[in-house]
């Protein structure tokens, strides 16, 4: 059975330029909020907002290559109909060791209704991190440049998997209706 969750690659090259570009950035960084708060006990991060009119050309090629992953997720499952584009706001998000999203949650658990699509792309390997799907029976190790691309209701309920020995680095968003 499909589980709707696509996976496609991100070059190196970019996952390290990400990296850069959150180490560099001072005005959009915040420590990451889950429901409104920051609380560790939920998640741990340190999070850096990219907007999609970013001049930046680390940024710029991240979306072109984004771009290209989006469209085989639309042509696999014949979603061509939706006008979906990427939400103002996307995030870079730094977990130490021991941190991550730790608890089961799902992008509109929140009543963001605009939210269709979910993507995320590993900035690292993390050999004991990566992503579990509750009810898709599913885990993802995080690889540098493995990309996913899922969907954002309660179907696709997921959390990281929390790494005792090594921080990971990812970036995420979501595709909205226009």
């Amino acid at each position: 059975m499909e589980n709707f969750i696509h996976t496609f690659q991100v070059g190196e090259k970019v996952c390290d330029d990400l990296i850069a570009y959150h180490a560099q950035n001072d005005e959009y960084k915040s420590a990451g909020v889950a429901g409104g708060i920051v609380n560790h006990n939920i998640k741990e991060s340190t999070d850096v907002i990219f907007y999609n009119s970013s001049q930046d050309d680390r940024v710029q090629r991240y979306f072109q290559q984004l771009q290209m992953g989006f469209d085989q997720y639309i042509t696999k499952f014949n979603l061509q109909h939706l006008n979906l584009s990427t939400e103002d706001h996307n995030l870079i998000q730094h977990y130490p060791i021991g941190g991550g999203f730790k608890v089961w949650h799902f992008e509109r658990d929140k009543g963001d209704e605009s939210r269709q699509l979910v993507y995320m792309t590993y900035l690292n390997d993390v050999p004991d991190g990566g992503t579990a799907w509750k009810y898709q029976d599913f885990e993802i190790e995080a690889k540098k440049g493995l990309s996913v691309i899922w969907p954002s209701d309660f179907t696709h309920t997921h959390k990281g998997i929390v790494s005792p020995t090594s921080e990971k680095w990812i970036a995420t968003g979501w595709f909205n209706y226009q």
